[in-house]
């Protein structure tokens, strides 16, 4: 099978210079209509073709600029540096050991990106993690290792916060000042999805070079909010329904257990929220370069119980 090329067009790319380096930035990322053409060049049949584009989902994908807090306003969404806090938050501790901070989203300045409405309008949301251990999340005992905390405070009311001193040594990280873009997603080969589909052996390896040319054109480093994720070690949605639900899943085993089959059904409620990479240049290595997700089930999403995520570390 003769493969294609697909050129992103050199409009919707913007340079930047970042220590020594030349940095890319995307002003608009791949679109629906991009993959859309992808799929009908790879040579699919119009009936497939069809069930797979509607399985495109938009995304924002973040990208970061290393900065300085002293820069940035109180409230500004950002990686890394030190958290804006709302009165009375306490620092998030696990077995002794406080979680070190990753993010801080401003939902404002996502709201003209999230085109189905699946965030709140407003308010911020912290993310945490414990940085010394690294979990995996394949144990339930994991959960408490990170937190995803929501709050509705006006920013105005925020407090830029040091972290504990604990985190001194290896438990923080530089501020990365943040710009936003709209990019649509394909699901990852064995995701949900695509199994749902019943490929056959000519039309999966269609969708596997798909997949590979979409990938092309991203940049190596992909924060993303919503959509799909780029997956290092495949499918999570099912991962995520069964481990929270008490099963431990670092080995095949659990797929054994009788409650699997109860379970499995919900596996689809599970949405990824926020896909953070590992990245040089703020000190954030996630095992061996490998990426954060952060899952949360749609009826904690709709209902704002954003405690309730879970994390799946992959590499």
């Amino acid at each position: 099978m003769s493969g294609f090329f697909y050129f992103i067009p050199v409009s919707r790319v913007v340079y930047s210079t970042q220590g020594k380096h030349l940095v890319i930035i995307f002003e608009e990322g791949i679109l629906a209509m991009d993959i859309a053409k992808m799929i009908r060049d790879i040579g699919f049949s119009s009936k497939r073709a069809n069930s797979i584009e509607k399985l495109i989902k938009p995304s924002i994908r973040v990208c970061s600029l290393l900065s300085d807090d002293e820069h940035l306003k109180l409230g500004t969404s950002k990686l890394g540096g030190k958290p804006d806090l709302p009165p009375g938050f306490n620092w998030p501790v696990f077995e002794d050991s406080p979680l070190s901070f990753l993010a801080q989203l401003n939902l404002l300045d996502f709201k003209q990106y999230d085109t189905e409405g699946i965030l709140p309008p407003e308010g911020m949301l912290y993310f945490f993690y414990n940085n010394e251990k690294q979990p995996w999340g394949f144990d339930p005992a994991d959960r408490g290792n990170w937190l995803v905390a929501y709050s509705k405070m006006p920013y105005q009311q925020l407090s830029r916060t040091i972290p504990p001193p604990e985190l001194y040594q290896n438990g923080m990280f530089k501020t990365g000042k943040l710009s936003f873009y709209l990019e649509d997603t394909l699901p990852g080969w064995e995701a949900l999805p695509i199994q749902s589909l019943n490929l056959d052996g000519e039309e999966l390896d269609k969708y596997l070079l798909l997949a590979e040319q979409v990938n092309s054109l991203n940049d190596p480093i992909i924060h993303r909010l919503l959509g799909y994720p780029q997956e290092f070690q495949g499918e999570m949605q099912l991962e995520c329904q069964l481990v929270s639900h008490g099963l431990y899943m670092g080995d095949a085993d659990a797929y054994n257990d009788p409650r699997v089959n109860e379970l499995k059904p919900g596996a689809r409620n599970w949405q990824l929220l926020f896909q953070l990479d590992s990245e040089q240049n703020l000190g954030m290595f996630w095992g061996d370069v490998g990426r954060l997700y952060f899952w949360i089930s749609q009826d904690a999403l709709k209902t704002r119980h954003f405690e309730q995520a879970w994390l799946i570390l992959q590499c």
